[in-house]
């Protein structure tokens, strides 16, 4: 009994202790399998981290290099519009120039054409073409008063139809028959035969061409009466438009010398007006709007306007560098007065010393440099100059 118990108890402990071996070898599986696993949980997890910081970082410098690409352009593109810009107004500022130089080409060519004008002017003819045709006119008068007065001694002679007409036959027959002498004398003297009745008609004939010259004197003599007539009206018409045009002259030259006077006034009083303009407002460059505003000094007022005092003048800018922002926030410095455009601080300039990040270059980590901005004020502890921003920071 003692040895069977024994070989009971030992089995007992046997299978204890195989079941106890069993139990770690199935807990040491378990424990590598749960630890394969996590391994491999955690190999996928940092492979999966680290092809996202590979495409992150893939993306950056893809975005970095289309940004460095945009930047380029954007940069060639604003250095174009301000060159653009530079041009037209050194343009602006020919065009005004030659524009001054053409108005005193043209007054003083207005000048010369009207003195050439005045003096190659031609003499007035017309009074003396008025005079020919006023003659001409007379002469055509005379000529039809005689024709008509012969034909009317013809008539009266041969069919007088009135008790006048009968009396001009009368007397034109009386100075007929005592002209009848007259021709037979002088056919007798010439030994040419003549009849009484040839020597009526040649008397008849000899008769009406003296009355027709007779009228033709009278006509002569109303012509010159009214020619001393007409003479006499022009004088009075000349010597009246003379005090005329006198008056006229002197009224014109009073108003002359007050449109003179009044256009001096207006000169000077527009020339001390812009004077004080100039004195009093000054022109400025906003950075942030990038056009120019006007500043009175006394008020302190400001407009985006220009005076109307100074018309078509202009205020001169004044001629220092302005630190502006582009699209993409990076600096620059740009001269309103020059219309000049540099990405590089100027020489000339005091720049801050501070140190700051470049935050505009859209890269990581950040860059940190030089300030871009102007030097405002000194320090008294390293002797450097600041601007405020810099000095604001602790």
């Amino acid at each position: 009994m003692a040895l069977v118990e024994q070989e009971y108890l030992s089995n007992v402990r046997e299978r204890e202790r195989l079941e106890m071996e069993r139990g770690v070898w199935c807990l040491t599986k378990l424990q590598a399998f749960w630890r394969r696993k996590e391994a491999i949980a955690q190999s996928i997890q940092l492979r999966q981290k680290r092809e996202r910081e590979i495409q992150i970082r893939q993306a950056m410098e893809t975005e970095r290099n289309q940004f460095l690409r945009e930047r380029q352009i954007y940069e060639k593109q604003l250095e174009d519009y301000y060159k653009a810009m530079r041009e037209d107004h050194a343009s602006w500022k020919r065009t005004q120039s030659k524009v001054s130089q053409d108005q005193t080409k043209v007054r003083t060519l207005r000048r010369r054409l009207k003195k050439e004008e005045l003096e190659s002017v031609e003499p007035d003819n017309s009074e003396c073409l008025a005079t020919e045709n006023w003659k001409r006119e007379w002469e055509a008068k005379i000529m039809s008063g005689v024709k008509d007065m012969k034909s009317h001694c013809i008539h009266c002679i041969d069919q007088p139809d009135n008790r006048t007409e009968k009396q001009t036959r009368l007397t034109i027959r009386k100075r007929v028959k005592g002209r009848m002498k007259e021709v037979l004398a002088r056919a007798k003297e010439r030994g040419i035969p003549m009849e009484t009745k040839e020597a009526k008609e040649v008397a008849t004939k000899e008769i009406i061409h003296i009355i027709g010259e007779e009228e033709r004197a009278s006509l002569r003599k109303q012509m010159d009466d009214a020619f001393l007539e007409r003479e006499r009206c022009k004088e009075e018409a000349r010597l009246k438009a003379a005090a005329e045009e006198r008056d006229a002259n002197s009224r014109a030259t009073l108003h002359a010398v007050s449109v003179v006077a009044t256009a001096c006034r207006k000169w000077l009083a527009r020339k001390e007006l812009r004077r004080f303009c100039l004195e009093t407002y000054e022109k400025e460059f906003d950075e942030r709007n990038h056009a120019f505003f006007y500043m009175n000094k006394i008020t302190r007022e400001v407009s985006w306007a220009k005076p109307k005092a100074m018309g078509e003048f202009e205020i001169p800018a004044k001629d220092e560098w302005k630190i502006l922002r582009d699209a993409h926030d990076f600096p620059y410095y740009f001269n309103p007065y020059s219309v000049q455009m540099r990405w590089n601080p100027p020489v000339s300039e005091d720049m801050c010393c501070g140190i700051v990040p470049h935050t505009w270059w859209r890269e990581y980590p950040v860059r940190s440099g030089r300030c871009p901005n102007f030097g405002c004020k000194l320090n008294e502890d390293d002797g450097k100059r600041y601007c405020y921003e810099c000095l604001a920071v602790p």
